[in-house]
């Protein structure tokens, strides 16, 4: 028999009263004996945020009751049915679901992993404070956020590549308070308006396009050289971005070769190399620019750009280059 939670936001925002975060086990499920690995993290009043990097530990029920909050559910990784107004779907990893409802069943029918975050914000400041446009949606649902009114509202789109790399950030923070709390709160913020960007720009006939298997890897080949642009002092070897992403390498490599023409290895090597060449050019020393894209042997630094330029790195200087 599957076990059943309950949580009304309402009951969440008491719990944080006076605190900046609590567990799982402060709010519905005191012994941890059906998921673990939640938190809850005041942002500001009215915005919490949940991080979810947890397990699932048996199959369960959990029912959401929102009252005038608004969630944003993004998902990494995991799977699980969402129940609303008679109606089941899959929520599918590599997605982020707006839910205006006032209240949602989920359903897990097994042990569960799950990578994500949900974001929780009174429907008066989304657009007060935070700029969510619903004029901008087709006729019959501009009237969604309102707080007189009961909600049927439900929008999904696809994880961009910018907002995949904010929630990664926040799974994987690890710093100490007080510096995670700021840290926390200042991604939720970003991740939120890149979400009500997003929104603001969807056409809701056409709001399940781009959710299909081949958009996702194409998006998740988008994040990796996202990535790979954002971490050029230390770019991940294949083997590290493909677990990243849950995307199989042999896909990887292949949707960089449909996509730049390159294995993905190439892809990083030139963007390094191009950097480099920019950071002499102004002058910085070549010990320095080679340790800053992520080379700790100089040979190795000179052989890369040698092959690339055609010239060592001290002999680099102004003009055209690719």
């Amino acid at each position: 028999m599957a076990s059943s939670l309950e949580l009304d936001v309402r009951d969440l925002i008491a719990a944080l009263k006076g605190k900046t975060a609590i567990v799982g086990k402060d709010t519905w499920d005191p012994e941890e004996n059906t998921v673990s690995g939640l938190s809850y993290h005041q942002i500001e009043e009215g915005f919490v945020l949940c991080i979810q990097d947890c397990r699932v530990l048996l199959a369960a029920r959990s029912r959401l009751i929102r009252r005038d909050y608004v969630t944003f559910q993004y998902t990494q990784s995991g799977r699980y049915h969402i129940r609303s107004d008679g109606q089941a779907q899959w929520v599918r990893s590599g997605s982020v679901r707006m839910h205006a409802i006032p209240e949602t069943i989920s359903v897990f029918h097994q042990p569960t992993e799950l990578r994500g975050l949900s974001i929780f914000v009174q429907r008066s400041r989304l657009v007060d404070c935070f700029g969510l446009r619903p004029e901008l949606w087709p006729e019959g649902t501009r009237s969604a956020l309102s707080c007189n009114e009961p909600s049927s509202l439900a929008l999904e789109m696809p994880l961009s590549p910018e907002i995949w790399l904010v929630l990664e950030a926040i799974l994987d923070c690890k710093f100490d308070e007080p510096i995670r709390h700021l840290y926390l709160c200042a991604k939720a913020t970003e991740l939120l308006t890149l979400s009500i960007v997003g929104f603001n720009k969807l056409s809701l006939p056409g709001m399940r396009s781009g959710t299909g298997q081949a958009a996702r890897e194409q998006r998740l080949i988008e994040t990796a050289a996202l990535i790979y642009r954002k971490e050029l002092n230390r770019p991940p070897t294949v083997e590290e971005l493909s677990r990243r992403l849950g995307l199989n390498r042999n896909r990887l490599t292949s949707g960089f070769q449909s996509t730049f023409g390159v294995t993905p290895a190439d892809y990083s090597r030139k963007l390094r190399i191009r950097w480099a060449r920019q950071r002499l050019l102004s002058g910085e020393q070549v010990s320095i620019v080679a340790a800053e894209v992520g080379y700790d042997s100089l040979a190795a630094f000179g052989r890369a750009f040698r092959k690339h330029y055609g010239y060592p790195p001290s002999e680099a200087k102004g003009g055209d280059g690719e």
